[in-house]
């Protein structure tokens, strides 16, 4: 798959903004729900939470001093507000070094995978702060899988034609083969981008990566996984759910058998077991088959009325349950976001 354009519109004519194929199997080959093929996940949101952690600190200095002159008694003119600004903005410190005047330099600039966050202090006397963090380009997977599925079905349609046209000689033959050689090169390609793009869809949707407890209860019901490339024990995630509602028949099994025995022999120590049996076995079971099942719940609200003559009377409102099978987080991937500098 060759590099596009990154600046084009997403439209159903022209080529789609897309990762080159090298960034995006790295995408498909790293864990679960990992972002980056330049840095982890978690080290990448850790050093961005911190640079905007610095740029808030660093405005809020300005909102207190609006506070301050916008509360001062008696009140300051315009002018006045004017002039203290002019007066805080030229002997502004910075926020890694305290020292002053200059201040930190924030900026942003950039498109695409070219765009980029940086903070350098900018005093006469610099202090080690520097840091450049690109931000990396985000592409929506259902919308690219969509794009390039209509995409195959038309070259696939057109081969059809041009076949019946060698076929039934239509056209001229050589013309028809060139046009079939050139058309199913783009088959191909396009191909090759729609089971990439659906690869990191399932990456981050349907694969699961067990955890040591997860691990041990599939190697008990012996649906242990063989191990990938880098030793991660992943599922499916039908598969996980499946093998998870059979521990949960086989708990609710035993705490059938547990409550039987309490009715027979009532005592408070057996109370107890089976309520920690039933709160820490099985609910906790129970969750974890609902978060894999469903990514998010939500409760909709519909507001009711009931008319009255000319009055309205309110009732009840309508709750409706919503579960969604994917986090829409699930359903992008970033790629180009990496941190090339962050000194303080």
């Amino acid at each position: 798959m060759s590099d596009i354009n990154e600046n084009n519109e997403f439209n159903k004519t022209d080529k789609i903004s897309t990762p080159d194929t090298n960034k995006l199997k790295s995408l498909m080959v790293s864990s679960p729900n990992s972002n980056s093929p330049s840095v982890s996940s978690d080290n990448f949101k850790e050093k961005l939470f911190e640079y905007y952690e610095l740029k808030q600190q660093y405005d809020q200095k300005l909102r207190d001093a609006h506070t301050q002159w916008n509360n001062s008694k008696p009140p300051l003119s315009l002018e006045k507000k004017k002039e203290k600004y002019n007066a805080f903005m030229k002997n502004r410190k910075c926020i890694n070094c305290r020292n002053g005047p200059g201040g930190t330099i924030f900026s942003r600039d950039g498109d695409g995978q070219t765009r980029k966050i940086t903070a350098v202090c900018g005093c006469l006397e610099k202090c080690n702060l520097n840091i450049e963090i690109y931000m990396g380009q985000s592409a929506y997977l259902p919308e690219y899988i969509e794009y390039y599925t209509d995409e195959v079905q038309q070259l696939k349609k057109e081969l059809t034609e041009y076949k019946l046209d060698l076929l039934f000689n239509l056209r001229d033959e050589e013309v028809v083969l060139n046009e079939f050689r050139t058309i199913k090169e783009q088959l191909t390609e396009n191909l090759d981008n729609l089971i990439n793009y659906k690869k990191a869809f399932d990456t981050q949707n349907e694969e699961i990566e067990l955890g040591e407890q997860s691990l041990a209860l599939f190697d008990t019901l012996k649906q242990k996984p063989q191990p990938n490339e880098n030793g991660e024990y992943i599922v499916n995630r039908t598969k996980y759910i499946d093998v998870m509602q059979k521990n949960l028949n086989n708990l609710i099994s035993q705490f059938k058998t547990k409550t039987k025995e309490y009715r027979n022999e009532p005592s408070l120590s057996k109370l107890k077991d089976n309520f920690e049996f039933l709160t820490n076995e099985i609910q906790t079971v129970q969750n974890s088959i609902r978060n894999e099942k469903y990514h998010i719940i939500y409760l909709d609200t519909t507001e009711n009325n009931v008319q009255k003559g000319f009055k309205k009377q309110k009732i009840m409102d309508t709750f409706t349950f919503k579960p969604l099978k994917y986090h829409l987080e699930n359903a992008i991937i970033t790629f180009g976001n990496k941190i090339t500098k962050f000194e303080r």
